[in-house]
């Protein structure tokens, strides 16, 4: 994958970006709400592993598989942060994340990139809509969101049967394609008549 806008190209990562990789998984921020980014202790040998499997499924075209996508500065050639991608084994819709290092938040690359890859994503393969899941306790991912086009769903809290408790609570984002044939997207889009109507 390769695609460019006005200020990034976002693509597939490549063995030179195995340091970004590293500083990106390693960002306080991304170890706070993502602590299982790619995994809990990556080494950088393993990194290499990650972008090679993540390659695979690219060619493959396994979009249900998560993968990452290098975000990269057009004019600096430097490798800012990340796209995540994939199906959401809970929810069973396609999930898009981002994870900016610190230095280069704030700026709107985020919301570029996530508007982006959206569109593109979905124009070629026919896809209505993606997801987007965050901590309640994430305000700049949910400002990046709102920012991005994804409208706010809904507000969930798991329950995790196997302790038989409930668990964090999360923000469930939904951003349609723009060129979707879909004419209710969201439940206030529907005119109500009454439940017998």
């Amino acid at each position: 994958m390769n695609i460019e806008t006005n200020n990034l190209i976002i693509r597939n990562f490549a063995e030179q970006d195995i340091d970004a990789l590293y500083n990106i998984k390693y960002d306080k921020q991304v170890m706070e709400f993502i602590p299982t980014y790619l995994e809990r202790s990556v080494t950088k040998e393993k990194i290499n592993d990650y972008i090679k499997n993540f390659n695979l499924y690219e060619a493959k075209e396994d979009f249900k598989s998560k993968r990452k996508y290098a975000i990269q500065n057009k004019k600096t050639n430097k490798v800012m942060g990340s796209i995540s991608f994939g199906m959401n084994e809970l929810l069973h819709e396609y999930e898009l994340g981002w994870q900016m290092m610190e230095q280069y938040r704030k700026k709107g690359y985020a919301s570029e990139a996530a508007i982006t890859f959206s569109e593109y994503f979905c124009e070629k393969n026919n896809v209505d809509y993606l997801i987007a899941v965050m901590d309640v306790d994430n305000p700049p991912s949910y400002r990046t969101a709102l920012k991005s086009g994804f409208k706010l769903f809904e507000k969930r809290t798991v329950y995790d049967y196997t302790y038989n408790r409930y668990c964090d609570d999360y923000y469930y984002f939904r951003r349609y394609y723009s060129k979707t044939s879909l004419s209710n997207q969201f439940y206030g889009d529907t005119v109500y008549d009454g439940r017998h109507s």
